[in-house]
């Protein structure tokens, strides 16, 4: 009939004149919906860096504190109360001198884990503006034992090892600490014989998951040097994601290890980055 013809007719104007509206509202805010969404994927990954602590800029973990200052001779040291967080605060230190801590920041010769290791050239670490540093340090008077120890909870952080760690046991974390603040170039032969201890890495359970060849047993510790210390390389922190998980099934949800590393007085650590071996 005309009548129903008339009415399909308007049915399709009314459709063609809202698809036109439309049309013309998306591409007038074409520019603001883009912006948004870039805005709303740029908080996503911030949140997600953050969450990890990636990036120099992390507010540290509560885990991350300073170990109270005892001899390096002393066997027993260790925070009062054992547990990460319960050491008593100390007087905040001077700012350090902008020298050192670009020195302690500064990495120059890569990442060591970046290909297993087989590139690491021991001659380019002890010319490194951190090993250098430690070089004018004892020059100057300066002891190893005036260090200051961080340690945190639930890391693992990378380095090459100036002592062995399989077999070379502790009863604690601090105690690990101890022996890298008694350790001296020169003292263990070895293709980094020449360089300061200044990180370490201590296994807490009967066994120690690491995403490599080596069967990590309760006691371990390993004393490392890593350049740039205050900005180190963490092989694995907290809790694993599923993608490392899916890759190593073995692999516990949490890290078990407690890592850290030794600063000098009024250097305040970062979180780091996270090195090669986190992909591994």
């Amino acid at each position: 009939s005309m009548k129903t013809g008339e009415g399909l007719v308007i049915w399709k104007l009314a459709v063609l004149c809202a698809l036109a509206l439309g049309t013309g509202f998306l591409t007038y805010n074409f520019q603001h919906i883009v912006h948004v969404s870039h805005f709303h994927l740029s908080l996503h990954g911030l949140h997600r860096d953050t969450t990890f602590c990636t990036f120099t800029g992390c507010t540290l973990t509560e885990d991350l504190i300073d170990a109270p200052e005892v001899p390096a001779e002393d066997p027993g040291l260790g925070r009062k109360g054992g547990q990460a967080g319960d050491a008593p605060k100390q007087a905040a230190d001077e700012p350090a001198d902008e020298e050192t801590v670009k020195a302690l920041t500064e990495r120059v010769c890569g990442s060591p884990a970046i290909d297993g290791y087989s590139h690491v050239v021991p001659k380019c670490l002890e010319d490194s503006p951190t090993a250098q540093w430690w070089k004018k340090y004892y020059e100057g008077g300066g002891k190893q034992e005036d260090l200051v120890v961080h340690i945190e909870k639930n890391a693992e952080f990378d380095g090459l090892a100036v002592a062995w760690g399989l077999g070379n046991f502790k009863a604690t974390a601090e105690e690990c600490a101890a022996q890298c603040l008694a350790h001296m170039p020169g003292k263990v032969d070895g293709p980094f014989k020449n360089l300061p201890c200044n990180a370490f890495s201590w296994c807490p359970d009967d066994v120690c998951f690491a995403p490599d060849a080596h069967h990590h047993t309760k006691g371990d510790c390993w004393i490392k040097f890593t350049e740039a210390p205050r900005y180190p390389e963490i092989n694995m922190r907290g809790m694993l994601p599923d993608d490392f998980k899916r890759r190593h099934p073995d692999a516990p949800d949490q890290v078990q290890w407690w890592g850290g590393v030794l600063l000098p007085k009024g250097v305040q650590p970062t979180n780091g980055t996270f090195g090669p071996r986190w992909g591994w």
